[in-house]
């Protein structure tokens, strides 16, 4: 397969400590790959990498084949979206849409109308193309750095954040905006992004970053529901998890013995089952977590006192202590358990089909 751009073996190190190590990443044409992690897991340098802003310690990037050793940033054709939008103060929203045509020394007035003229439509910014950056909403400047980066027609785009300075509401519409916008025009993207629903909302595929580290590539729904390690299960979403050692393998189920005591069961793959007195992590989502209909001989019975009541809308989140020191979280439709208060107990149980076993 032919890749829009590919990382080999990429790595930073400066003279104290290792900010990318060992970093590699295929994207193919069009696809949009999202960089998640945390502050310092090294997502950022390896955009700026892309982007030659910085140099790689040692490994490869290609951009349609082509290695980018020694290519300065104007001459990789690539296009950036910052969180602060760098847009041009004293210049008008049609000035600093076209400023990238006018580098690449394209100066006929109708072309560049036209060209800008297509993006103003796309990106809904008609009217307001004599306005200055002062004069629009934060949506509105967003909206005119990407047309900026994008009326160049990129070989590869790279996010840096673009959100981050968007009320909550806001930054919801724009990244659905984002995400059809690329696929419009079929554009080659890294996002890197510390919010996993951004992340989960725009990419084709996340990267999950910790350490330096690729830690899981994969598309958002397996990365939610079969995350590889503790870290992303806990990264990615809320979880509740249960340390303990295999005590039976039978058919599909494997059966562990909890450090708190507990003994659940866990549906698990052939491919991913434990052998007996292997020591192993369990995950359950709080939303997995059933209290209604629960029968004598329903798997994986828990009890414990209620904490904690959350509010959160559509759900409200029970912080619940079920002995031994552990605190779990779990998620339940308001309109079926408005009566439950701090000091109840709480019986519940997790379907062995729903739990999920990572990696340490």
């Amino acid at each position: 397969m032919d890749y829009q751009l590919e990382l080999t073996n990429i790595a930073k190190h400066y003279k104290n400590f290792v900010a990318v190590d060992g970093v590699d990443l295929q994207i193919a044409p069009g696809e949009i790959v999202s960089l998640l992690g945390s502050s310092g897991c090294g997502k950022t340098t390896t955009l700026r990498m892309v982007a030659g802003l910085i140099e790689p310690t040692h490994g490869t990037i290609r951009i349609q084949g082509q290695d980018m050793a020694g290519i300065p940033p104007h001459k990789r054709d690539i296009s950036m979206v910052f969180q602060n939008y760098a847009l041009f103060p004293h210049l008008t929203v049609y000035e600093n849409i076209v400023y990238g045509l006018k580098m690449r020394k394209i100066r006929d007035k109708k072309v560049l109308m036209e060209r800008a003229r297509e993006m103003m439509d796309i990106v809904q910014l008609s009217g307001v193309e004599n306005r200055l950056p002062r004069e629009l909403s934060g949506g509105q400047q967003q909206r005119v750095s990407l047309a900026r980066a994008m009326i160049v027609k990129p070989k590869v785009m790279l996010f840096d954040e673009p959100l981050s300075n968007l009320d909550a509401k806001l930054r919801e519409r724009t990244r659905v905006e984002i995400r059809n916008l690329l696929k419009r025009m079929n554009v080659t993207a890294i996002y890197v992004t510390h919010d996993q629903e951004e992340a989960l909302t725009i990419s084709d595929r996340i990267a999950v970053m910790n350490k330096g580290k690729i830690e899981q590539i994969t598309v958002p729904a397996q990365l939610y529901t079969h995350p590889a390690t503790r870290f992303i299960a806990g990264f990615v979403g809320h979880a509740n998890f249960f340390e303990g050692t295999v005590a039976a393998v039978q058919d599909d189920l494997v059966t562990v013995n909890t450090a708190g005591g507990h003994v659940l069961q866990a549906a698990i793959p052939q491919a991913d089952r434990p052998a007996v007195g292997e020591a192993v992590t369990l995950v359950a989502r709080p939303e997995n977590i059933r209290v209604e209909d629960l029968t004598p001989d329903a798997p994986n019975q828990l009890s414990g006192r209620i904490l904690a009541r959350i509010y959160l809308g559509s759900t409200i989140r029970y912080l619940v202590d079920a002995g031994e020191g552990k605190e779990l979280e779990v998620d339940l439709q308001p309109k079926y358990h408005t009566g439950l208060q701090e000091g109840d107990t709480l019986r519940f149980s997790v379907d062995p089909g729903k739990l999920i076993l990572v990696d340490r």
